[in-house]
């Protein structure tokens, strides 16, 4: 039965072909649009993306524009959380992008982290105008300017400066301090210039932190407030004891002192402002005499006839 079929079915692809060749040569499409339509629809199902957001937003009386009250200088402590604020009205099926602007990097698109540092974070609710940006543990090279961007047409962008404090701790009486063996070692650690008091105030002598060595009979106190103030004691102190003591607070610059124990008397160095000064005096007293002589010698020639 195939083979009586197959001269047909032949012959018919011989006539469907050669109709189409004369149609076309007298200027008809054989193929009707519907035909078409048919093919690209079974032909491909890709469906591809507008290529810009709805020109319904084009309208000058509806494009997007920032909220005058967005604060544009925010100051967050350091290892705190930041947040940065931007309000924009109107902003439609727009995008929303934070930039840093320093090396111009996207730190997030929409909703969307696109900086490998998952500290930054895009915060925003549904149905409000608030975009955050919110940057966890931050640190001194987060401070600098951060512009909250719109895909706006033209492009429109709002410049916000962060700042980041940074406390800082000062050990009065520095750079060294002399004590004798026996004594006891007196240090206190002020932290200004902080927002919040530190979570720790941990002190090290030469590296080794010894707020928990009560043993060696050293003590840690510390006082927390608007001004933080930490006390070291350590008492009956040994040569053993002199080097380098550091204040270091969370979140803060530390500060340190280089305290000397000394056995019997003061080394030179603490005798030489004394000597100095005796020094001088000495010298000064043989000119004192000297001006003194030369002073009365005139008056007498003066007052004595020649």
């Amino acid at each position: 039965m195939t083979h009586r079929l197959a001269p047909w079915y032949s012959i018919s692809v011989l006539f469907v072909c050669g109709m189409s060749l004369f149609l076309q040569a007298q200027g008809v499409d054989p193929f009707p649009d519907e035909i078409r339509r048919m093919e690209r629809s079974f032909g491909s199902s890709k469906v591809n993306p507008p290529s810009r957001p709805n020109s319904y937003w084009d309208d000058p009386y509806r494009r997007p524009y920032f909220d005058n009250s967005t604060t544009r200088n925010v100051t967050a402590p350091l290892g705190k959380t930041a947040y940065l604020h931007c309000r924009i009205r109107q902003i439609g099926d727009r995008t929303v992008s934070w930039v840093r602007q320093k090396d111009l990097h996207i730190l997030t698109v929409g909703r969307y982290t696109y900086t490998s540092d998952q500290r930054f974070k895009s915060l925003h609710l549904d149905d409000t105008e608030d975009w955050t940006l919110k940057i966890l543990y931050t640190q001194k090279k987060d401070a600098g300017v951060y512009e909250c961007q719109v895909s706006s047409e033209p492009k429109i962008s709002l410049p916000i400066r962060l700042n980041v404090v940074v406390a800082k701790a000062t050990i009065p009486g520095g750079p060294n301090m002399y004590v004798q063996s026996g004594s006891t070692i007196n240090l206190t650690c002020i932290i200004s210039d902080s927002s919040a008091p530190p979570v720790y105030v941990f002190w090290y002598h030469n590296g080794r932190m010894i707020n928990y060595d009560s043993m060696r009979g050293v003590q840690v106190k510390t006082e927390t407030g608007s001004t933080t103030v930490s006390r070291l004691n350590i008492e009956d102190v040994k040569t053993t004891d002199s080097g380098n003591y550091s204040c270091t607070p969370s979140y803060a610059d530390s500060d340190s002192i280089k305290v000397h124990v000394i056995d019997g008397e003061k080394p030179a160095a603490m005798h030489h402002g004394e000597t100095s000064a005796s020094a001088v005096h000495v010298c000064f007293q043989p000119i004192l005499v000297l001006v003194l002589i030369v002073f009365v010698h005139r008056v007498l020639n003066d007052v004595i006839p020649r």
